[in-house]
């Protein structure tokens, strides 16, 4: 009768253990972008949201492993490399030429990070091709996924961005 409770038990405890092992701590790796576009200014407007810790670590790798996202204790140049970065990672264009976009800061919100962009004044985009491009976060994750909304006067759209597949097109 021992050995069965003993063998009952140690199957028990071997199933918990696999089961248990399958729903091991998995990272999802997102962030979700909004372009806006502002009839009024004719400008884009974009705000990224990024997870803190993600962006520290791309941030670190790329240009200076001492560099700290976060907010209680800011590397004092962390605006520069920002810049810096989205420069390089987020693009957007309207039939085929790239829009000028500026790096206006960036804000925190619980564990993640609100990158601002925005586009110098844009004339006439009906009619015209917009491509969005943003392999944020790629390089250093393979399974980033980049979500962007568009929103323009009565053009709603959204896309998933990935790896080998971070450019957005779309006709105006």
């Amino acid at each position: 009768m021992k050995l069965n409770k003993y063998v009952k038990n140690s199957l028990i405890a071997g199933i918990t253990l696999l089961v248990l092992s399958f729903y091991a701590e998995h990272k999802f790796y997102l962030s979700v972008s909004e372009v806006n576009f502002n009839e009024e200014k004719a400008t884009f407007e974009i705000i990224g949201r990024y997870f803190i810790d993600d962006m520290q670590e791309v941030l670190q790798m790329r240009y200076e492993k001492t560099l700290n996202l976060d907010p209680e204790q800011l590397s004092h140049n962390i605006d520069f490399y920002l810049k810096r970065y989205f420069s390089q990672k987020f693009d957007l264009r309207l039939n085929g030429q790239k829009v000028n976009l500026n790096y206006v800061g960036k804000t925190f919100k619980g564990d993640q990070v609100v990158i601002l962009l925005q586009s110098t004044g844009v004339q006439d985009v009906k009619g015209k091709s917009l491509e969005i491009e943003n392999k944020v976060l790629m390089e250093l994750f393979e399974e980033q996924k980049n979500l962007i909304h568009l929103r323009m006067s009565n053009i709603k759209k959204s896309a998933v961005l990935i790896s080998g597949n971070s450019i957005f097109k779309l006709m105006l």
